[in-house]
């Protein structure tokens, strides 16, 4: 993966409600791409005007396009507008992680001892983070 390459394609969103609060949530998903090729596709899901019920990123990275290999892995990110940070959480409980396309959801102790996987799901992250519009409302709560 060149991860300076890396492209988002904007892929489909739909809004329901919070289970703990009832407030308006919102999830936004797509594909990533570096020079031409998927390597991931990724799931922002967030309570509108809620940043204390931090936003999930989820990101299944591993080979598109061949079925014979299942080799994608889930990796979950919390987002903390508080700290803007990010924190690579357990993705076992994730609705990706029940998705025929996951092979393995990871928790965070096997995401934090594979350098190379750490370092995909940064840039991944980074790409998502800068290149969808859609979450501009997540990244605004930094400024509340």
């Amino acid at each position: 993966m060149n991860h300076n390459h890396l492209t988002i394609e904007p892929i489909g969103q739909s809004g329901g409600h919070c289970d703990c609060c009832g407030h308006e949530s919102q999830t936004v998903w797509g594909n990533i791409s570096s020079d031409g090729s998927m390597v991931a596709c990724y799931f922002v899901h967030w309570t509108r005007g809620q940043p204390e019920h931090y936003p999930n990123l989820d990101f299944l990275i591993g080979s598109w396009g061949d079925d014979t290999k299942h080799d994608r892995v889930l990796v979950s990110w919390l987002y903390s507008a508080s700290r803007s940070q990010f924190m690579i959480v357990d993705s076992q409980s994730r609705p990706a992680a029940r998705s025929d396309l996951c092979s393995q959801a990871l928790t965070r102790d096997q995401v934090l001892s594979n350098l190379e996987l750490v370092e995909k799901a940064k840039a991944v992250l980074d790409a998502v983070w800068l290149g969808d519009k859609r979450i501009e409302e997540v990244k605004a709560t930094n400024d509340a």
